[in-house]
């Protein structure tokens, strides 16, 4: 009995051991995993961020890009975002109820299952996502445009005269200085990589600037040739960062 109370004792503490060193090296790759993600977000590099079935309450953020997010299940209950762009991400079953979201765009985004049940959206775009069974229950529209987006399988989307539908592809006329002006900035990488004037360096994206356009007329073009010479381009990710800037510069 002592003989094997010893083997016992032996084997409990190599497991308490083998567990310290375990702990340690996860430590220890996390550790490391947070300083490489770091170095990229620098650097200026797009990073992933994915996240499922977490009990946190998250509380929102401002001016951000999020590329390939992939998250499901998370809690924004009572939440803020402002100027905000998820781009060809995943937001499955996420919990936006009575969130704030301003100047938000999500592009090419799976929602399915997610509910903005008694959200407040405004200025908010919805380009080419997957809306399926996604709850707009309650929802109060302030300039949200849905465009090439299936609304039949959302559930109780009543849209009211400040919201708007687009499935036809822009057929406005941009001038030449207009064009010209946005061919420039697709030089400067903090404006062309977010691609919100931009599809590719050599085609513009007709779907912002027919909406940027129709809020602006003329004085868009002479708006966008000062951002072009402007020395800080921070956190265009949004027509609404554009737009933040245009009316700033034409004192609306």
């Amino acid at each position: 009995m002592y003989k094997y109370g010893i083997i016992t004792v032996l084997s409990y503490s190599a497991f308490l051991f083998w567990r310290h060193i375990m702990v340690k090296s996860k430590k220890r790759r996390k550790m490391k995993e947070k300083i490489k993600r770091m170095e990229k977000i620098k650097s200026g590099k797009l990073v992933r961020f994915n996240l499922s079935n977490s009990p946190v309450k998250y509380r929102g953020f401002k001016d951000k890009y999020n590329y390939q997010t992939n998250i499901h299940n998370l809690i924004y209950k009572d939440a803020s975002f402002e100027n905000v762009k998820y781009h060809a991400s995943n937001i499955t079953k996420c919990n936006f109820k009575n969130t704030k979201l301003l100047g938000v765009e999500f592009t090419s985004c799976n929602l399915k299952s997610t509910s903005f049940k008694n959200a407040i959206l405004r200025d908010v775009i919805f380009f080419n996502c997957n809306l399926k069974n996604t709850d707009f229950e309650d929802v109060k529209y302030d300039n949200v445009i849905f465009i090439s987006t299936n609304l039949e399988n959302a559930k109780n989307l009543n849209l009211n005269n400040k919201s708007y539908v687009l499935r036809t592809y822009p057929k406005v006329i941009l001038n030449k200085e207009l064009c010209e002006t946005v061919s420039k900035l697709s030089e400067c990488e903090k404006i062309y990589k977010y691609h919100v004037l931009h599809v590719k360096k050599n085609k513009i994206n007709r779907w912002n600037l027919s909406i940027l356009q129709n809020y602006y007329d003329n004085r868009l073009q002479r708006a966008l040739e000062a951002l072009y010479r402007r020395k800080s381009k921070y956190a265009f990710y949004t027509v609404y960062a554009y737009r933040r800037m245009i009316d700033s510069y034409l004192h609306i």
